[in-house]
């Protein structure tokens, strides 16, 4: 009984230790991420865009066929891309799943899949993705998504 009681004091005492490795500031820049998803997740692009600093280094890869895409650099400019991206797809058929993510100290880099269906054309799709985000002051101050534009633009025609 007492070997059952030391090994769970040491397997508690290596999760509290594993838990301290994240910085305050590691800590603020997940939560933030973590607000910022909750927001696109609700699709309110007002919120969204108050997660981004006014001065912003946005970039989603190019396409002539998606209007969402591109650099912007100012918060007003990601409440309109929103509200853009959202009217092109059916509500409640896209799904974000964030499979992990590396943390270190104002940056995280998320990877996972997007699963969305197009208004116009009814078609379904599913695609990896990968983003980069910068956090400063508590605002997203730098956003880069990389996902696979093809799939997205067979989808949209």
């Amino acid at each position: 009984m007492k070997k059952v009681q030391l090994t769970a004091l040491l397997l508690l005492m290596s999760f509290s230790i594993q838990a301290q490795l994240y910085s305050d500031e590691e800590i603020n820049t997940k939560q933030t991420v973590d607000k910022f998803f909750g927001y696109v997740g609700a699709k309110n692009p007002e919120k969204i865009a108050s997660m981004v600093s006014e001065n912003v280094d946005w970039y989603i890869f190019e396409s002539k066929y998606m209007p969402w895409t591109g650099h912007r650099s100012k918060r007003a400019e990601i409440s309109e891309l929103f509200k853009t991206l959202f009217s092109y797809f059916i509500d409640g058929s896209e799904k974000l799943e964030a499979r992990s993510f590396l943390l270190r100290g104002n940056e995280v880099a998320v990877f996972g899949t997007v699963e969305r269906t197009v208004k116009k054309t009814g078609k379904h799709f599913k695609m990896p993705l990968a983003m980069h985000i910068t956090v400063e002051n508590n605002l997203i101050t730098k956003f880069s998504l990389y996902e696979e534009t093809l799939i997205i633009e067979k989808a949209l025609h």
